[in-house]
């Protein structure tokens, strides 16, 4: 009647040190981890590694870093809801942190709510006001919400900030832009939307790579 006893007792064993050496991981194992598997593109993954993170570091700067991960990782895979949900979170939570506004606001803008994108981009020019992709971002969502007169005067503001800053690429983007959105009146609203997508998404490119500083975070 015992001749199960040892075999089950064995698996108990082994389920139970697999479950210490998973709660033994360092807040450094998992964050390393997350990274990893972000830049790998294993996405799917990296966001439930990004979420352990954001439950059991007790870290609030990395804390804060990996639900800002979550959100953006959740963009990448398309789960727009689920971004802005992580995102608007961390916005409440963290009034002052620039990048919850701006990731919010991207997260937005890749569903066409532009009114809501723009009152995060508004913030972002509040708590940043000589960080030029902020109005570029506030620009385009006011054009994307069919105001292009103060899209314009948005734009404007940023191409003289990146001149400024002698920001050659993108005082001559801003330029064009702003060229563009004159050109784009002769035509029906939806003639721009190819366009207007394209360049939401070299906004958040630019923001992932330039203006997105981690070191802020982990140190």
């Amino acid at each position: 009647m015992y001749r199960f006893a040892l075999p089950i007792f064995i698996a108990c064993l082994f389920i139970s040190a697999t479950t210490i050496s998973a709660l033994a991981q360092s807040p450094q194992e998992m964050l390393e981890k997350a990274q990893t598997l972000n830049r790998d593109g294993f996405l799917d993954e990296a966001a439930e590694a990004w979420k352990k993170l954001a439950t059991t570091d007790t870290n609030p700067s990395r804390t804060i870093y990996a639900r800002l991960m979550r959100g953006n990782t959740y963009l990448k895979l398309l789960q727009f809801q689920k971004s802005i949900d992580t995102l608007e979170a961390v916005a409440q939570s963290h009034p002052d942190n620039f990048d919850a506004h701006f990731q919010l606001a991207n997260s937005l803008n890749a569903i066409k709510k532009f009114p809501d994108a723009i009152t995060a981009y508004k913030k972002t020019t509040t708590l940043r006001p000589e960080e030029g992709l902020g109005y570029v971002g506030l620009g385009l969502s006011l054009f994307g919400n069919r105001d292009s007169k103060k899209a314009i005067k948005v734009l404007l503001k940023a191409n003289k900030l990146f001149k400024k800053k002698r920001n050659i690429s993108w005082y001559r983007d801003t330029r064009v832009m702003v060229a563009q959105i004159k050109h784009f009146a002769k035509f029906p609203p939806s003639f721009a939307d190819l366009w207007l997508t394209n360049t939401l998404k070299v906004v958040r490119d630019t923001y992932e790579k330039s203006v997105f500083d981690p070191k802020q975070y982990l140190h």
